[in-house]
């Protein structure tokens, strides 16, 4: 809608600056579109980068935490990235799967929760939707409704259970 908007302004200048004789007329139809033109534009840049009309909406998702390791001790493995205190942890929450899964320190924090009574994984995902269907309309251009915007991942490990590092 905000596409159309500028559209219609962008004629409504080119078309009064071009096809009207000179006067007050003309000036009122050039600010007009010359209005419409540039807040059209302005609300495109905003949605871009302040997604107007939208707010978040969390999924919360809580898994069995098992050990990474196949042996008898309770480990939870992480790796360092970088020189800051960045960690890619590498987790299994079905003891019958073999494979690791890992956390993303590009999509969101990571917590840890030591001494708690489960052993727990709860993964939030956070998502932008429209508040309603006329802000969707105006500007769906731009984003689009239920995009992705990060991931939060929150570990509750019992007493007994080690951080250890991977080389």
């Amino acid at each position: 809608m905000v596409a159309i908007l500028l559209f219609a302004g962008v004629l409504l200048f080119a078309g009064s600056m071009i096809f009207m004789s000179g006067g007050t007329k003309k000036t009122v139809w050039v600010i007009i579109g010359l209005i419409l033109t540039v807040g059209s534009i302005l609300l495109m840049i905003l949605n871009f980068n302040q997604y107007l009309g939208m707010k978040k909406v969390t999924v919360s998702h809580e898994y069995p935490l098992t050990s990474s390791l196949t042996t008898k001790k309770r480990v939870l493995l992480y790796r360092q990235i970088g020189t800051k205190n960045e960690r890619v942890y590498l987790y299994k929450s079905n003891p019958l799967e073999h494979k690791l899964e890992h956390t993303d320190p590009t999509q969101g924090p990571v917590e840890i929760t030591q001494n708690a009574k489960h052993n727990q994984l709860k993964v939030t995902r956070t998502y932008r939707v429209y508040r309603n269907e006329e802000l969707r309309l105006l500007f769906s251009v731009g984003v689009k409704n239920h995009d992705y915007a990060g991931t939060q991942w929150h570990f509750s490990l019992k007493p007994g259970w080690h951080l250890v590092r991977m080389s």
